[in-house]
């Protein structure tokens, strides 16, 4: 095994909060050998939503272009698509012949300054949902916008995958989960009637469902293959399973094992006693998995199923999770956990006598 390396860096950007329905954004510099033009994928509420693509415009392909659309994590309380710790995967993905986009979205959680909520849900709307719903809506807005767009940037509509980072990761699988269940969100997105991606990159993610109805999770379709990044013990988003009096969670041990009943293809790595911090680290340690993935299964179209298991001396645990974080992060997820605003729980393993894949 590959020895993990961890970096006190993370897309998750602790951002100071305004009147507006977003936080405001810290200034970056964003150093990216890729093409990048920003544009207006939707308007919510009157304010403009942005999202940043990448690409090489000059490189020659051979058809069209896969798509990798990127969503930010930050507890639905703060983030942005601006950051520089993701451009690098960028632009390894972009050498390769993808498009990356890089999606801004609403931030149901977030609070201004005096600690009101900045977006109220409809009344009797589950506000932890409804921060998920919201996020998935632009996921599907920015997507409708790239297949309307699909000739100009020589993008392949049927090679368009989804991924995110710990909330980002909860909007993508809610979004697959959506699409094969018909749900209202989907229904009501603008895309085509038999649309369905290609592929989820869930980095710390789960589908997470409010309400008595949504005890399991029940695809009236196959869902598009796979790939999980996850920690066994993250006490954020589970990676079994989570019941809580007003939400259940379904994280990629759970949902792998339905996707083999299936025959679905996908890849689980697990890090085995790791926690959150596997929100981070695929998008600078993990490329060969990710490779692997988009171009065996997503490109190739291989029915693979992995499950593969990395385990280290010194796992990363919620002791020492604030060395992956920036500061006053750590304590904006407690917050927000405190609040009903955030999943999270007991960290919780893999089930014991359970199979590996």
């Amino acid at each position: 095994m590959k020895k993990l390396l961890f970096f006190g860096a993370t897309l998750l950007t602790a951002l100071s909060m305004n009147g507006n329905a977003q936080p405001q954004q810290q200034a970056q510099q964003i150093v990216s050998k890729a093409d990048m033009n920003t544009v207006e994928f939707v308007v919510r509420d009157g304010k403009p939503i942005l999202m940043d693509i990448y690409q090489f415009k000059g490189q020659k392909t051979e058809g069209k272009r896969p798509v990798f659309i990127y969503s930010f994590g930050g507890a639905w309380a703060m983030g942005s698509r601006v950051d520089a710790l993701c451009n690098p995967l960028y632009d390894h993905l972009c050498e390769k012949g993808w498009v990356c986009v890089a999606i801004d979205y609403r931030l149901g959680s977030a609070r201004g300054r005096d600690g009101k909520p900045l977006i109220t849900p409809p009344e009797g709307y589950n506000p932890f949902q409804y921060s998920i719903d919201i996020g998935v809506e632009d996921i599907y807005a920015a997507t409708a916008w790239l297949l309307k767009h699909a000739d100009e940037y020589n993008i392949d509509p049927e090679k368009i995958v989804i991924s995110g980072s710990s909330a980002g990761a909860i909007n993508s699988m809610n979004a697959e989960y959506y699409l094969c269940t018909n749900h209202r969100t989907a229904k009501e997105s603008g895309l085509p009637a038999n649309f369905n991606y290609a592929g989820v990159v869930p980095m710390a993610g789960a589908v997470y469902l409010t309400g008595d109805n949504d005890t399991e999770l029940k695809w009236d379709k196959k869902p598009c293959p796979m790939c999980f990044f996850h920690g066994s013990a993250d006490p954020t988003v589970t990676f079994d399973m989570e019941r809580n009096p007003n939400r259940h969670g379904f994280g990629p041990y759970y949902v792998a094992q339905q996707l083999y009943g299936m025959d679905v293809p996908y890849m689980l790595y697990e890090y085995f006693g790791g926690d959150h911090a596997m929100a981070l680290l695929p998008i600078k340690w993990f490329w060969n998995e990710l490779d692997s993935f988009l171009d065996r299964i997503v490109i190739e179209g291989l029915n693979l199923k992995v499950h593969s298991v990395e385990r280290s001396d010194k796992p990363r645990t919620d002791a020492n999770w604030l060395d992956t974080v920036r500061p006053g992060q750590y304590e904006a997820v407690n917050r927000m956990r405190g609040q009903g605003g955030a999943p999270g729980g007991a960290p919780g393993g893999r089930p014991q006598g359970a199979p590996q894949r």
